[in-house]
C-alpha cells in the first residue's frame, strides 16, 4: 500500500528520509486472551491488525502526503479473562510501556501514535488513557486509542453509532455480547475467517443473575441513577456485569451468541470503528487534545 511502511523493515538511511512531522505511527496493542472454544487467543490483536489496515486506507485518502508507519503488534493487555490460557500484564506496566514509546517517538520528531485495540478490560483502557494524558503533558505528543470511545458507544448503546453500523443491542459488543459472542465472532469472520472454529455449534452464553459483590455494585448503580448521575450509574451497571461474569467459575469463557455471527455484521462494525477512529485522528491533527476518557475513568486511582 502506497505511503504505508513497516517500521521494523526500514534501514537507517530510509528512516532518516522520513518527515516525522508528517507521519503517523500505528500499533496494535491487545492481550492474548481466551475467546471461547471457537476463536483464537490472539483474537483482539487479529481484529486490531485488520482495523489498522482500514485506518491506513482511510487516512491515505484524507492525508495523501502523510507517511504511515506500522510498529510491530504487541500481544499485551490488562484484565484478560481470568482462565487458563489468558495472559495479563499489570496496568502500570502497560502505562509505562506506552509512555516510553511516546517519549522515544517524540524525541525523534514524531507527533502521533494511533493504538489499534479491541480489548475492553477496564484497567487496560484506563492505562491507555493515563498514558495518553501523560504523553500530552510531558511531550505534547498525541497518543490516540479510538477503541476507548468506540467501546463506550457499544456498551451504552449510543444511538448514532448503532444506526451507523445497523446493529442492535445484544449483538453490538455490549454487556450481553461482551466477549467472543456475536460481535467478535462476526469481526473475525470478516477479518480472519480461517481462524474461526465451528462457531455455528457453540451455544449461547448469557449473564447470570447478579449476586454477592456484583449485586451490590448493581444496586449502587441504581441509587446513582435515581440521583441523576446517569453516567456513573451506567458505569456501575457495566462493572457489575463484568464482576458477575468473570468471578463465576460456572460461566463460559465467552458471552453472547456466536452462532448468530456473520461476516456482513463484522464488516459494518469495522466500518463504524474506522469512521470514529479517523474522526479522532483528524481532531488530533487539527490540534485538539487526544483525550478519550474510557468507561470507569473515575475509578482510575484503583487501576493498579
Amino acid at each position: 500500500m502506497t505511503g504505508v511502511r513497516k517500521y521494523a523493515d526500514l534501514t537507517c538511511t530510509e528512516f532518516n528520509k522520513i518527515n516525522t512531522h508528517k507521519a503517523i505511527c500505528l500499533m496494535t496493542v491487545s492481550p492474548l486472551e481466551v475467546h471461547g472454544p471457537h476463536l483464537p487467543l490472539g483474537t483482539d490483536v487479529y481484529i486490531g491488525e485488520k482495523l489498522q489496515q482500514e485506518y491506513c486506507k482511510a487516512l491515505l485518502q484524507r492525508y495523501p502526503d502523510f507517511e504511515l508507519l506500522l510498529l510491530p503488534p504487541l500481544f499485551a493487555g490488562c484484565d484478560s479473562l481470568p482462565v487458563k490460557g489468558s495472559i495479563t500484564i499489570r496496568a502500570k506496566t502497560l502505562e509505562s510501556f506506552l509512555l516510553d514509546m511516546a517519549g522515544q517517538l517524540s524525541k525523534m520528531g514524531f507527533k502521533y501514535l494511533v493504538i489499534c485495540d479491541n480489548h475492553g478490560g477496564p484497567s487496560h483502557q484506563i492505562a491507555m488513557e493515563v498514558a495518553s494524558r501523560k504523553a500530552w503533558h510531558c511531550y505534547n505528543f498525541y497518543l490516540i486509542n479510538p477503541f476507548n470511545v468506540i467501546y463506550r458507544m457499544m456498551v451504552r448503546h449510543d444511538k448514532k453509532f448503532l444506526q451507523m453500523i445497523n446493529l442492535a443491542s445484544g449483538n453490538c459488543g455490549d454487556d450481553a455480547d461482551a466477549h467472543a459472542g456475536t460481535n467478535e465472532t462476526s469481526l473475525m469472520l470478516a477479518t480472519n475467517p480461517e481462524l474461526v472454529r465451528d462457531y455455528l455449534n457453540v451455544s449461547s452464553s448469557f449473564l447470570a443473575r447478579k449476586k454477592g459483590l456484583s449485586a451490590a455494585v448493581g444496586w449502587l448503580g441504581k441509587i446513582f441513577n435515581k440521583m441523576g448521575l446517569v453516567n456513573i450509574s451506567a458505569d456501575l451497571e457495566h462493572l457489575a456485569n463484568l464482576v458477575n461474569w468473570t468471578r463465576d467459575a460456572k460461566n463460559q469463557p465467552y458471552l453472547g451468541s456466536p452462532s448468530k455471527a456473520n461476516a456482513d455484521d463484522g464488516e459494518r462494525m469495522t466500518k463504524g470503528h474506522v469512521s470514529i477512529a479517523v474522526d479522532l485522528i483528524e481532531k488530533s491533527i487539527s490540534g485538539q487534545r487526544p483525550f478519550t476518557k474510557p468507561m470507569l475513568w473515575w475509578l482510575r486511582l484503583f487501576r493498579r
